[in-house]
């Protein structure tokens, strides 16, 4: 009920007034406690769940719906990358080859539809093992989901290989490369190019990559940047959004070609860099261009980028703007950028994720609301942390079918330090 209409301006423009609510006093100290974590009013964190619902989910459940809404910019690189390493392991064949024009299209049909169910159910295992994780020991804080994302996949698909066999574990031939050292050298200047026009032309945009990338700032301590700078109520939420919107400007300018002009001066910049980074880049690239994976170069692929991804935001970043261009190379597909309603690969897989993950879907037999039911009837019965470690270890190692034990799995330092 509203008692007076004393204002009070928000960052929307909009003013506040001031209510009447019944509230326990356990649910009113619990608010306060949590507006106080934040540095803010109890009123203002009451505004910002009114705001932006998802707060109230738990923070990393509401993360992956998140990451599977459009753009995909985020999201087909996880995927993509997924897909490379399912043919790198020999778990697929590839569906489009330059020496198998005249394959049959039922052919070229039924190997990508072979591709779209292992990656597939790889890219759900990973989603699942996350979020159990998290609702099991809620403390876990993960700033990036992506490079965790990435690695579980790749162990998990590594591990399916090891089981099978398969021909690329097992061959004594060398791979070969897909892509040329000069598409190489000219995508990596092409993306510093996009990124200096994100700078030029989307300042805001840039200034969000430039402090995920260079400032090594979680999503919360932009949104509290902006909030101190901007006088609007950002939350982590809209930080995590225009970070996306931010990659997915900067692939719209390398789509349109657009980094023409600037090419040169990147070009320049690069090959007088000698930092450690720029060697890593093509280094990486190369491993993407590989036709299979000796044990050697996943060994490299392991320790050299996916678990030193996870603590450096800036390899992130690169990493994740590789297997964009990577990916366009080595599948031909036509750019999601240039045509919105092209639907490929990555949409179709996206769509039947974003399904399983609706809390109405109980028709599948692991699926996250089933698969949290089933926890809390476990976690009731524990009775220390171990217990609980023990409880969510077990779910871990059932849903990615025995490849990832929760001991082994890289979570951030500041949560191993607290658990030990």
């Amino acid at each position: 009920m509203k008692k007076n209409t004393k204002a009070e301006e928000t960052g929307n423009q909009q003013k506040k007034m001031v209510r009447s609510l019944s509230i326990t006093q356990n649910a009113w100290d619990a608010i306060k406690d949590k507006a106080a974590r934040e540095g803010i009013s109890a009123s203002e964190f009451l505004e910002r769940i009114g705001r932006d619902a998802s707060v109230l989910e738990t923070p990393i459940n509401s993360r992956l719906k998140a990451f599977l809404e459009a753009p995909i910019s985020i999201w087909w690189c996880w995927s993509e990358a997924t897909r490379r390493y399912a043919l790198q392991l020999g778990l697929v064949e590839s569906h489009k080859q330059e020496s198998e024009q005249g394959l049959k299209d039922y052919i070229a049909d039924e190997r990508l539809k072979q591709q779209k169910e292992i990656v597939g159910d790889c890219l759900w295992r990973a989603i699942l093992t996350l979020a159990v994780i998290n609702y099991g020991i809620p403390e876990l804080g993960v700033n990036s989901m992506t490079p965790l994302l990435r690695w579980m996949s790749f162990k998990m698909l590594q591990h399916k290989a090891e089981q099978k066999e398969s021909i690329s574990l097992q061959t004594t031939d060398e791979p070969t490369f897909t892509i040329t050292d000069k598409q190489i050298e000219n995508d990596l200047v092409e993306i510093q190019a996009a990124l200096d026009l994100l700078q030029q032309f989307s300042p805001s945009y840039y200034e969000v990559v430039d402090m995920v990338m260079n400032g090594r700032m979680s999503y919360a301590q932009i949104a509290k940047y902006k909030r101190l700078n901007t006088q609007k109520n950002v939350t982590d939420a809209e930080a995590r959004r225009e970070a996306k919107e931010a990659v997915y400007q900067l692939r719209t300018y390398l789509h349109n070609q657009v980094t023409k002009n600037v090419k040169k001066q990147s070009l320049k910049n690069s090959y007088q860099s000698e930092k450690i980074l720029e060697v890593k880049k093509k280094e990486y690239y190369q491993l993407c261009s590989l036709s299979f994976l000796k044990d050697k170069d996943r060994q490299k692929l392991e320790e050299t980028f996916l678990r030193p991804a996870l603590e450096d935001p800036e390899l992130e970043f690169w990493i994740k703007e590789i297997d964009h261009l990577a990916g366009h190379h080595l599948t031909g597909f036509e750019s999601i950028h240039l045509d919105s309603k092209h639907k490929d690969f990555h949409y179709l897989l996206r769509e039947e994720l974003e399904k399983k993950l609706k809390d109405e879907n109980t028709e599948e037999k692991d699926n996250l609301r089933n698969l949290l039911i089933q926890m809390d009837k476990k976690l009731m019965f524990c009775k220390s942390f171990k217990d609980i470690r023990e409880t969510v270890g077990q779910f871990v190692t059932d849903i990615s079918q025995g490849s990832l034990q929760i001991d082994t799995i890289p979570f951030p330092k500041n949560f191993l330090e607290r658990k030990q």
